[in-house]
């Protein structure tokens, strides 16, 4: 048989060629999700980190109100006597004929929710058992108390409100304390029991929009790298491949001389003859 009918080789530059594009191609993959993993934590970490920081003066300004034992303010529309407060000492009256109310920490903490809200962001004090029937829980705070039940700190996640876009919820629980008895001892509560929490709600479509460009830049930036990493193992494999080529080449000039010096040898014996 002719050596040059012998069957070529298969070539080892494709397969080295499409292995090295399929391992860069998963770990660029790998790479995208892991980057935009991580760039929604960080959006959730500055969201949760904002509306920590809400809730702490919320709840700083209601231990001042506590501290006091309630203020007084005057009586106007915007500020009438608390219908859920009770005790003598709910009104009092000035020498000039005006009436002055006490506002307790609750009272204090829904007129300081209504102007939060003019500004688009939304408190909301809940409790399993509220004494005000506006302060019942959604579905979202019962399942956020009920876990505050059973030990859990805090609870924050993007969801999505009806005609609000993306909003960033937090809640945190309101704890009985000293100066709370005056008000829930009532109700059964001792100090250290859970009474509620405060939920707050901060519009999340600008810091949505911000991840979004950052993943849209990090898409860009990787597939680039992808393109120009295709168009490098294109090269190699071209290269690869030519070699290999030369080198069959030359296997196949070598294997003729060869065949024709084995045929000039077994002719050696017939010409001495």
């Amino acid at each position: 048989m002719n050596p040059s009918d012998k069957p070529r080789p298969r070539s080892s530059a494709r397969p080295v060629a499409l292995l090295t594009a399929l391992g860069l191609t998963i770990g660029l993959a790998m790479l995208y999700l892991w980057f935009r993993a991580s760039e929604a934590e960080q959006t959730s970490a500055l969201a949760r980190q904002e509306a920590r920081a809400f809730f702490q003066q919320v709840l700083i300004t209601r231990d001042w109100n506590a501290s006091h034992g309630g203020v007084y303010v005057f009586v106007t529309p915007d500020t009438p006597p608390n219908p859920y407060l009770d005790g003598p000492d709910r009104d009092l009256r000035t020498d000039d004929g005006r009436t002055l109310t006490k506002i307790n920490p609750a009272y204090m903490t829904r007129q300081i929710f209504e102007l939060a809200d003019q500004r688009q962001v939304q408190f909301h004090i809940t409790s399993l058992r509220p004494v005000r029937p506006a302060n019942a829980c959604d579905h979202w705070e019962r399942q956020a108390l009920s876990s505050f039940e059973a030990g859990r700190e805090e609870r924050a996640e993007f969801t999505s409100e009806p005609g609000a876009g993306p909003v960033f919820r937090y809640m945190a629980p309101l704890r009985v304390e000293r100066p709370c008895l005056a008000c829930h001892a009532a109700q059964g509560y001792r100090e250290g029991d859970l009474r509620g929490g405060i939920s707050v709600s901060i519009p999340a479509a600008g810091l949505m929009d911000i991840q979004r460009r950052h993943d849209r830049n990090t898409l860009i930036a990787l597939g680039l790298i992808w393109g120009i990493g295709l168009a490098g193992v294109t090269l190699g494999y071209q290269r690869l491949a030519r070699a290999e080529q030369s080198r069959e080449n030359v296997i196949r000039e070598l294997q003729g001389a060869l065949a024709k010096v084995k045929a000039l040898s077994g002719l050696l014996p017939i010409c001495a003859a």
